[in-house]
C-alpha cells in the first residue's frame, strides 16, 4: 500500500500536464491503483484480528484505512483534473 501510494503525485501531474490522447489510460490507471490499495486494505482488515500485538494491530489498521481513504481521494483528484481539462 505504501509503495502504491507513492504513485499518486505523478498521476496527478500527468492529469494536469499530460497528453489528453492518453486520458482513458490515466483514468483506468487511477481507478486500478485505487482498487489495488483498497483491496490491500481489506486484506489487512481481514487478517488483523489474528494479530495479538494490540498496538501493532491498531497502528496497522489505522494506516491501512488512511491509505485507502487517500487512494479514493487521489483517484477523484485525477479524474476531476482530467475532466476539467476536457470540459
Amino acid at each position: 500500500m505504501r509503495t502504491a501510494d507513492r504513485c499518486w503525485e505523478a498521476m496527478v501531474e500527468m492529469a494536469r500536464e499530460g497528453n489528453l490522447a492518453s486520458r482513458s489510460d490515466l483514468e483506468v490507471g487511477a481507478r486500478a491503483l485505487e482498487a489495488g490499495i483498497w483491496g490491500a486494505s481489506r486484506n489487512v482488515a481481514i487478517n488483523l484480528p489474528g494479530i495479538e500485538d494490540t498496538a501493532f494491530r491498531a497502528a496497522t489498521g489505522d494506516e491501512a484505512e488512511r491509505l485507502a481513504a487517500r487512494a479514493a481521494s487521489m483517484r477523484d483528484s485525477v479524474l476531476t483534473t482530467l475532466a476539467a481539462r476536457t470540459a
